[in-house]
């Protein structure tokens, strides 16, 4: 059935959630969250930013409505819009019934985000309105069909099918400044804006050009190991084109059930049997640890394990246990390590959530994701002045070349829309993460060089734009 194929960048970063509360926040009916203007700004022991300002990010993205000009918009009517509010929908999965709270992350950080500015004033003096939208993985076009109603934009958030719906946002102009994107139908879709970008045409795949250079005897015995779903095929197609392009070679190629094998065994003793020595791996902590607990069992050691920045999560520990001890997992990751304590805007990011969500899912790579997305549509708000309207906003936002979430990621081009130079790696040491630092140029963990960023000439499937649901940019309000 549909709804038991989980894409594994969504069901990889989460199983197991917390509920959203927050003396900071209320709940109205379940599904919007109308973030307090709270008076408690102080800043934190480890720097939480009590002004505006975020890392890097000397301005501040959020206060009080400009001294000059006309306090509402002008022009077209803005849906979601009033003189003193702004109503923005974050799309998640956390109703669905195979894996309850599913990338609950996305919703905390983006209430962390609206109760920290809200406190300074807003959006240019817009309290912000958080729309939940539960797509329960199967419900992704029906949540589209409602924020065009109700939302003046998406913004944080992100879906397991989010193919569906995108040519009904398009039509009703609804721009997108998501979390994630990972469907090859949604990548570079029209009015998006990613301020982690990700591409059909482009993969960064800087991890390949480690594993070659650290293990040149396994790249005559490389082996690809994804679930069976169109998505997570595409993206392991994409990732394997890279890598035989630095000189890998495969001899084992196999893809296994999303949610779940009876046992993992057959897989370990065929990796074994086909001489595997580096695996790449496609999926979800759960799963990826159930296979390194049946390569342990059959005490079979490959020079490497590697994996997107989805296994970078305690799941995997909590998982695979002991089994780390017989093989090591390396992760690469466009956003920064929470190991990275050294690039403040870790620091506070983990003190927003201790202030507004101590008991929100602090530690999760995609909630910096939907942080850096929630930043990047502020400071392009903030650049409307008074007028604010969807098309300045989404100008505002795709004209940016440069942007780190004020150092919650890589340097990338929201401009471009194509991932970025600069990656990192964590890697297991037994039951832990550490950092795997190379070559590294930029705060210590980056290893930024072009040839990270690797062309795919695979059919990854073109997204729709404006001009595929007959409009144009001028049709923008």
């Amino acid at each position: 059935m549909r709804s038991a194929r989980i894409r594994y960048i969504a069901v990889g970063v989460v199983i197991g959630l917390v509920a959203i509360t927050s003396a900071c926040s209320r709940k109205d009916d379940g599904n919007t969250t109308d973030a307090q203007a709270g008076t408690n700004t102080t800043v934190g022991s480890s720097g939480a930013p009590g002004n505006g300002q975020f890392g890097s990010l000397t301005d501040p993205v959020c206060g009080p409505a400009p001294t000059t000009g006309s306090a509402a918009p002008s022009g077209a009517t803005q849906t979601g819009l009033t003189a003193d509010t702004i109503s923005l929908g974050t799309i998640s999965d956390v109703g669905y019934s195979g894996a309850p709270g599913l990338n609950q992350e996305l919703y905390d950080a983006s209430d962390v985000f609206a109760s920290w500015c809200n406190s300074l004033g807003g959006l240019n003096g817009h309290q912000i309105k958080i729309h939940k939208l539960d797509a329960k993985i199967t419900e992704y076009k029906q949540r589209i069909q409602e924020a065009c109603e109700t939302d003046f934009a998406l913004v944080g958030g992100g879906g397991v099918f989010d193919d569906a719906g995108q040519t009904d946002r398009l039509s009703c102009l609804l721009p997108d400044f998501p979390g994630y994107v990972v469907s090859n139908g949604a990548r570079g879709a029209g009015l998006q804006v990613q301020a982690t970008p990700g591409s059909n045409s482009n993969v960064q795949a800087g991890m390949f050009r480690y594993l070659a250079a650290t293990f040149p005897d396994s790249m005559a015995n490389t082996g690809f190991l994804t679930g069976n779903i169109a998505t997570t095929i595409n993206n392991k197609a994409q990732y394997q084109e890279a890598a035989q392009s630095f000189g890998f070679q495969t001899v084992y190629d196999e893809r296994y059930n999303p949610v779940g094998e009876p046992t993992w065994t057959p897989f370990a003793q065929a990796i074994k049997d086909k001489g595997v020595k580096g695996l790449y791996f496609v999926g979800e902590p759960g799963n990826l640890s159930k296979l390194l607990d049946a390569l342990s069992q059959i005490d079979y050691k490959l020079d490497w394990v590697g994996a997107a920045g989805n296994q970078y999560d305690q799941a995997l520990i909590d998982g695979a246990g002991s089994a780390l001890d017989t093989n090591t997992v390396f992760v690469q990751v466009g956003v920064t390590p929470f190991l990275a304590t050294d690039i403040p805007a870790i620091p506070q990011y983990e003190q927003l959530f201790k202030q507004y969500l101590p008991n929100g899912k602090s530690q999760a790579s995609l909630g910096l994701n939907a942080f850096s997305a929630w930043l990047l549509f502020a400071q392009s708000v903030k650049s409307c002045g008074a007028d604010i309207t969807r098309r300045c906003v989404y100008d505002a936002g795709i004209k940016v070349t440069s942007w780190s979430g004020g150092g919650l990621s890589a340097q990338a081009s929201p401009a471009s829309q194509q991932p970025g130079d600069c990656f990192a790696m964590v890697k297991t040491d037994g039951a832990k993460f550490v950092l795997n630092n190379w070559e590294t140029t930029k705060d210590g963990i980056w290893n930024c060089d072009p040839a990270n960023v690797v062309p795919t000439t695979g059919d990854f499937g073109q997204p729709p734009t404006l001009a595929s649901v007959g409009k144009t940019i001028d049709d923008v309000p």
